[in-house]
């Protein structure tokens, strides 16, 4: 029987009560500033080969958690709830208040 238990809360989680599974993909990204006209101009096929050229000849340990990651969560019910209306776990600011003056 597998087990499943909340990622945030560790609390478990029944098999027949409703969990919601969270996929977050993080990938590395360079803005380099190109304008349009440049990004048209250039041989996108020949760097993509060289991309993979380089790629073969890197250690699996260079491209590591840096450049891409993937990570699943389990979350009970209470738990998705508060992560979807605060996805980055942001302060969020309450609202000022001005006296009547």
């Amino acid at each position: 029987m597998i087990h499943y238990s909340c990622d945030r809360c560790r609390r478990s989680i029944e098999s027949d009560e409703l969990r919601y599974v969270v996929r977050l993909e993080i990938d590395a990204s360079i803005g380099d500033g190109m304008c349009m006209d440049e990004w048209e101009d250039r041989d996108h096929l020949t760097e993509v080969g060289q991309i993979l050229d380089d790629a073969e000849s890197l250690h699996d340990d260079l491209i590591g958690p840096d450049i891409h990651e993937r990570r699943k969560f389990d979350l009970c019910p209470e738990c998705y709830r508060k992560y979807v209306r605060n996805p980055l776990g942001c302060e969020i600011a309450s609202p000022v208040e001005f006296s009547d003056n």
